[in-house]
């Protein structure tokens, strides 16, 4: 046997496993694929890179349950924030809407599309989608009563929880 047989062997080997190695790390990460489907793509990668276990899941549904609980637990603090602006503007009708109904909406569609990731991605898909609706509604009965501007800001934030929520669930296997 010559010599270049194995050198020739052993740079074959080198060469495979430096085009392994560049290829995982030049792959872009989960999260960075489900923002590049969104229209704001930089507050999509904030919002997501706001939570380092999001950026570092190794698959889709990891990602979708870490991302789903993250918009569960804000959409109920604002939640809360609106039931407790109830009691300064005891006379809001649109106020009372956004707080019970239109939120309760949007946190019961995040629980929803938690609890059926595995089983029915499809549905967990649309639930994510719908989430937005309450936000939506919120914001357009608020218009009306003009009560506090900085509703505006936390309805489009709760909206965009929805959007990114979606594009999540996109990568489901249907």
């Amino acid at each position: 046997m010559n010599l270049s047989t194995p050198l020739s062997l052993l740079l074959t080997v080198l060469l495979i496993f430096i085009s392994v190695a560049t290829s995982q790390t030049s792959s872009p990460k989960l999260y960075e694929n489900v923002c590049k489907d969104a229209n704001e793509k930089q507050r999509c990668s904030k919002l997501l890179e706001s939570n380092p276990e999001i950026t570092s899941a190794k698959d889709y549904l990891t990602l979708c349950r870490l991302y789903l609980k993250m918009a569960i637990e804000k959409s109920t603090k604002t939640q809360n924030y609106l039931k407790n602006l109830m009691k300064k503007y005891p006379s809001s009708k649109a106020l009372k809407q956004c707080a019970t109904i239109d939120y309760n909406e949007l946190v019961s569609s995040f629980k929803s599309a938690l609890q059926e990731l595995v089983e029915d991605p499809m549905t967990a898909n649309y639930d994510a989608k719908v989430a937005g609706d309450g936000p939506n509604l919120c914001e357009d009965n608020l218009s009306h009563e003009n009560i506090v501007p900085s509703l505006s800001t936390l309805n489009n934030e709760m909206s965009f929880l929805s959007v990114v929520a979606f594009l999540a669930t996109n990568h489901l296997p249907q």
